[in-house]
């Protein structure tokens, strides 16, 4: 008999528990708890969590904002909430490294509602990668008393340039070391390889003329394949060396180690490397 009166016990408690999950049931607050709160704060990083942006040199912006919520039940009418960039805890530079959208240093949460949004913008464009810089937005107040420990965070900024075969089309100067200083310099124009999808050619290779086939790789080197180019009405054989080429994926500067032969003897005409600089 015992045992059957625990067992009675155990199913009354699931039957309990079971109707608390109703999906008819309302949750209610207790809004003398109410309190404002930084939804990133919230996560698993805790109140500093970085994000990668792609860099990309067009003079444009990348938006980006932070999630303020009303913990508490939504009132009839708007909440507003006041913020501030931390300067001690911020190291990026405002309106270089970021500008702020939500001006005013207040964010309203419309009536009805449980969150809005503090927006701002990254300028990638001035954003080295492999730099840091850290943006700290703290709340201050506000109609509802922000979380002691839920009202900072701060987002570290960092740049990556990604990968366009795109940003490598367009007119170089090119300089060729080797020869008596000062190093040769003359222009070049790299266009898309109609039949690659990641090669460019680039004209005039040898400062006399010649058309070479590149092809560009998304992990930041160029591979020069070996090929028959005319230059100044001789046939050459124009290939890469062991050590392959790189490309910068942020500035688009490229350089090209090379040979060039004699195609009709095989001998070594030139062992050199061009670095192709953007315009």
């Amino acid at each position: 008999m015992k045992y059957l009166k625990i067992l009675s016990m155990l199913l009354l408690s699931i039957v309990i528990a079971s109707s608390c999950d109703d999906p008819g049931t309302k949750i209610l607050f207790d809004d003398a708890k109410a309190y404002l709160e930084i939804n990133e704060a919230t996560t698993a990083a805790g109140g500093t969590l970085a994000k990668t942006y792609n860099r990309l040199i067009d003079g444009k912006a990348i938006k980006d904002s932070l999630r303020v919520n009303l913990v508490g039940s939504q009132r009839a009418t708007a909440v507003n909430v006041n913020f501030a960039v931390d300067t001690k805890g911020t190291t990026a530079i405002a309106n270089f490294h970021y500008r702020l959208l939500t001006s005013g240093n207040t964010v309203t949460i419309p009536a009805n509602s449980n969150f809005a949004y503090i927006k701002f913008e990254v300028l990638d464009d001035n954003v080295v990668p492999l730099e840091k810089w850290n943006l700290k937005i703290n709340l201050t107040g506000g109609d509802v008393t922000p979380h002691v420990s839920l009202a900072s965070f701060t987002r570290t900024i960092q740049t990556l340039c990604p990968y366009a075969r795109a940003n490598f089309i367009g007119t170089y100067r090119t300089e060729e070391p080797g020869y008596a200083p000062p190093a040769p310099l003359y222009d070049n124009v790299a266009t898309a390889d109609p039949a690659n999808t990641n090669g460019i050619i680039i004209n005039n290779f040898w400062d006399f003329g010649g058309v070479v086939k590149i092809t560009l790789n998304a992990n930041g080197t160029a591979t020069l394949p070996t090929q028959d180019v005319v230059m100044g009405g001789t046939t050459y054989v124009v290939a890469g060396k062991t050590t392959l080429g790189t490309i910068d994926l942020c500035t688009y500067k490229i350089v090209l180690p090379y040979t060039v032969r004699l195609k009709s003897t095989n001998a070594l005409q030139d062992d050199n490397t061009h670095t192709y600089t953007k315009k």
